[in-house]
C-alpha cells in the first residue's frame, strides 16, 4: 500500500511518511497483517500531521497577507474598510472551506477558534484602530420605547449617578455627553460591569462635588464622605427648590390654578407616550410643579411649531378629548444645572385661565373709573370763569323751581365732543383688540377700567383667558389696540389744535383749558402746542405758570394760568397719554406683551424691571403733575405679572414686528417724557 505525500510537508514528516511506506510493502502477508495494519495507523496519523501542518502554514501567510492590505487601505477612500471587509470576508470562506474538507468540522473547529482572523466578533476582522465609545453602538438594537424610557429615567439621576455611568461606558463625565442615544447604548453594552468598579466609580463622582476636604485611604480609591445624610439633603432640596423655580417665570394665574383643573399623572403620561426620537426627546419622565407638569428634553424638529404640530397631530388620532381640558406648551424655564440658566421644556396646563380678581370687584372699579373720567372732563372747564359763571345761575334757578329758565345745551355741546374724542380713541383700542382675538382663536375677560387721579382713566385692562398660538399672536393682540388709540387721538389732537385757532370770540370764551404744568409733561404733545398755537416762539418753555398766556385775542387780560383748548384738542392730548402709558414695556400692559414676544420672556422680564426703574427714577424728580408715580401705582397692583403662557414661546417674532415694537416704543417716549 503506497500513497503520495504532500508537496508542502517538511522534511523529516516526508522521511518518516517514505520509510513507513517502505515497511508496508515489504512486509509478510501472511506474518505481517497485524503489524502492517498498525502501520498503517500510524501513517494516517502521519498524513492527518502534515495536512494540518499545510493548512496552518496557509494560515499564518493569511494573517501576513491581511497585514500587508491593512498598510496598502490607509490611503484609500473611506470606503476602503468595506472593500477590505469583503475580500477579507471571502479569503476566510476559501480558507475555512478547505481546512474543513481536510480535518474535519471537529478539528477545523478548534483551529480556527485560535485565529484573530476567525474571532466571533466581526469587529476583529476590520483593522486595529483605536475605538470610541460610539464605536459599539452598532451592536444595540433597543426598541423606541425602550431608548424613550431610559433616556427619560437618565434624567431624574442625581449628578454623582449620572457621571458614574458616563465613567462605565467610556465617557470622562456625563457633561460630556453630546447624543444621549448612543450613552444608552454603550451602557447596555457594558452592563456586566463589576459592582467594585462601579462603587469605586461613583465614590469619585460623588467626592469630586463633596465640600471640603475628601481623604484617599489606600489605592483603591475609598474614599471617607462626611455628613453624607447632610449634603443628600441639601441636593434633595436643590432639586425641590429648581422645581419649583421653574415656574417663576409665569404669571399667578398660572400657578395657582384650581386645583380640580390641574392635570393629573395619567393625563402628563398622555403626551410622553406620544414623544419619540423624531419629535422630541425627554431626558426625565413628567415633573410635577405649580400649576402642571414640566417635561425636559430636545426638540427634534427644525422649529418649535413643527413640535407642537406633529404632537398635535398625534393627539388627535389618540386621545382626542384630552384637549377639552389641557394643553401642551413649548416654553422656556429656569435651568437645574449650574452650566445655563435657561432651558427649553414642554409645559402641560389647563387650557383656560380665569382671572384671579372677583367679577363684582372688577365691576365696582369699573363703575367708580367712568364716574371719575366723567367729572374729570368736566373739572377741565373749572378755571373758565364765564363757563362757571352760567353754570352756577343754572344751578340756582333749578333750585329755585324755575321750569325752562335754565338751558345746558351750549354746555353739552362743548362736553361732549371731548367724551366722544376719549371714547372713539379708547373704542377703536378695544376693537382692535377684539378684531385679533377673534381671528387667532383667543378668548379674553370683558375690560376692567382702571382709576386714575392725575387723568380721566388709566387704561382698560383686558385678561387673556386662553393662550395665544405663539408669540406671533400675542404681539399682533397687543400692537393692534394702542396703535388704533394712538392714530385716532394724534389726529383728533392736531384736529383740534386748529379748531382752537379758528373759533369764534363768544365760543373762546367757554374754552375748556389744561395747566401749562401737565401739557409740559409731554415732550411731543407740549411741542406740537407750541408750534401750532405759539408759532414755535416757546411760549411752553419759557412761560412761568403764573403768568397769563395770550393764546388768542379773546384771552387777553384774562389772569389764568390755563392753556384754552378746543374740546377735541384735550380728548386728543389726554387719549395720547392714556394710549402711551398703554405702549410702556413693562408687565403684562400692551406694551409689555408686546415686548415679551419680541425678546422672550427672560429678557422681557430683565427689559421690563429696567424700565420700570427708569419710570420710578423719573418720577422722583419730576416736577408738577406726576403721572408717572400714579401709573407706577396702579400698575404695581394690577399689571406687574407677565401675560399668560403662549402655547409656542421658543420661536420669536419677525424682524418687522420687532421694528413696530420699537418704534412704538419710542413713541410712547416723547408722549411721556417731560418737556422741562
Amino acid at each position: 500500500m503506497s500513497f503520495t505525500p504532500p508537496i508542502s510537508l517538511t522534511k523529516s514528516s516526508h522521511q518518516n511518511i517514505l520509510q513507513t511506506s517502505t515497511i508496508l510493502n515489504s512486509a509478510n502477508d501472511n506474518s505481517g497483517d497485524e503489524e502492517a495494519r498498525r502501520l498503517k495507523e500510524k501513517a494516517d496519523q502521519y498524513r492527518s500531521e502534515a495536512e494540518k501542518l499545510r493548512v496552518t502554514l496557509g494560515l499564518q501567510r493569511i494573517e501576513e497577507l491581511k497585514e500587508d492590505i491593512k498598510e496598502f487601505m490607509k490611503g484609500e477612500d473611506s470606503g476602503s474598510s468595506e472593500i477590505e471587509q469583503k475580500k477579507f470576508a471571502e479569503l476566510k470562506g476559501r480558507v475555512e472551506k478547505l481546512v474543513r474538507q481536510s480535518v474535519g468540522d471537529e478539528e477545523a473547529d478548534k483551529l480556527l477558534t485560535g485565529l484573530a482572523a476567525f474571532s466571533s466578533n466581526d469587529n476583529n476582522v476590520l483593522p486595529a484602530v483605536e475605538r470610541s465609545p460610539s464605536s459599539t453602538t452598532n451592536n444595540v438594537a433597543l426598541t423606541e420605547e425602550e431608548m424613550k424610557n431610559a433616556i427619560a429615567f437618565l434624567g431624574s439621576l442625581p449628578i454623582p449617578v449620572k457621571d458614574t455611568l458616563a465613567k462605565a461606558a467610556g465617557y470622562p463625565d456625563y457633561e460630556s455627553i453630546i447624543n444621549l442615544e448612543e450613552f444608552v447604548n454603550n451602557l447596555y453594552v457594558n452592563k456586566d460591569a463589576s459592582t467594585e468598579k462601579l462603587r469605586r466609580l461613583y465614590f469619585q463622582s460623588f467626592a469630586k462635588n463633596l465640600p471640603g476636604e475628601v481623604i484617599v485611604k489606600d489605592s483603591n480609591e475609598e474614599y471617607q464622605i462626611q455628613d453624607i445624610s447632610k449634603i443628600i439633603q441639601e441636593q434633595i432640596e436643590e432639586r425641590m427648590e429648581g422645581s419649583t423655580r421653574a415656574m417663576e417665570l409665569f404669571p399667578r394665574v398660572v400657578q395657582d390654578v384650581d386645583e380640580a383643573l390641574l392635570p393629573r399623572e395619567i393625563d402628563a403620561q398622555v403626551i410622553f407616550q406620544l414623544l419619540d426620537r423624531t419629535t422630541f426627546m425627554a431626558v426625565e419622565k413628567p415633573m410635577q410643579v405649580q400649576g402642571g407638569y414640566i417635561i425636559r428634553g430636545e426638540n427634534k424638529r427644525k422649529t418649535a411649531t413643527q413640535l407642537l404640530e406633529v404632537i398635535d397631530e398625534k393627539l388627535d388620532k389618540e386621545s382626542p378629548q384630552w384637549k377639552e381640558s389641557f394643553q401642551l406648551s413649548f416654553v422656556e424655564i429656569y435651568a437645574d444645572s449650574s452650566d445655563q440658566l435657561f432651558e427649553d421644556a414642554l409645559l402641560i396646563t389647563p387650557n383656560n385661565f380665569a382671572p384671579m380678581a372677583p367679577k363684582l370687584f372688577t365691576a365696582v372699579i369699573t363703575a367708580i373709573s367712568l364716574f371719575s373720567s366723567f367729572v374729570y372732563c368736566i373739572d377741565t372747564f373749572s378755571e373758565n370763569d364765564a363757563v362757571m359763571q352760567r353754570l352756577k345761575e343754572a344751578s340756582e334757578q333749578a333750585t329755585a323751581g324755575i321750569v325752562g329758565a335754565y338751558d345746558l345745551a351750549w354746555f353739552n355741546e362743548l362736553l361732549v365732543p371731548m367724551l366722544v374724542t376719549l371714547g372713539l380713541a379708547q373704542g377703536l383700542h378695544e376693537a382692535g383688540h377684539l378684531v385679533v382675538a377673534w381671528s387667532k382663536g383667543i378668548k379674553m375677560t370683558p375690560p376692567t377700567i382702571l382709576p386714575s387721579q392725575a387723568l380721566p382713566y388709566l387704561s382698560f385692562q383686558n385678561r387673556l383667558k386662553t393662550s395665544p398660538k405663539d408669540y406671533t399672536a400675542l404681539f399682533d393682540f397687543a400692537f393692534a389696540g394702542p396703535a388704533l388709540g394712538l392714530s385716532v387721538s394724534f389726529v383728533a389732537f392736531l384736529l383740534g389744535l386748529q379748531l382752537t385757532t379758528q373759533v369764534d370770540q363768544a365760543t373762546a370764551q367757554l374754552l375748556p383749558s389744561l395747566p401749562v404744568g401737565f401739557i409740559t409733561q409731554s415732550t411731543l404733545g407740549g411741542t406740537i402746542v407750541d408750534l401750532l398755537l405759539g408759532g414755535g416762539d416757546g411760549i411752553l418753555l419759557n412761560q412761568d405758570p403764573s403768568t397769563q398766556i395770550p393764546l388768542h385775542p379773546v384771552a387777553i387780560g384774562d389772569p389764568s394760568t390755563q392753556i384754552p383748548l378746543h374740546p377735541v384738542a384735550i380728548g386728543g392730548f389726554l387719549g395720547l397719554i392714556i394710549h402711551a402709558f398703554d405702549m410702556v414695556p413693562i408687565g403684562s400692559t400692551d406694551g409689555g406683551r408686546m415686548s415679551q414676544a419680541v425678546l422672550g420672556r427672560v429678557w422681557h422680564l430683565t427689559f421690563s424691571s429696567l424700565v420700570f426703574t427708569v419710570l420710578f427714577l423719573s418720577s422722583i424728580f419730576s416736577d408738577g403733575v406726576n403721572l408717572l408715580l400714579g401709573f407706577l401705582f396702579i400698575y404695581s397692583f394690577t399689571q406687574r405679572d407677565m401675560e399668560i403662557i403662549c402655547r409656542n414661546e421658543i420661536d420669536r417674532v419677525e424682524l418687522p414686528r420687532a421694528v413696530a415694537a420699537f418704534v412704538s416704543w419710542v413713541v410712547a417716549a416723547l408722549i411721556l417724557v417731560p418737556l422741562r
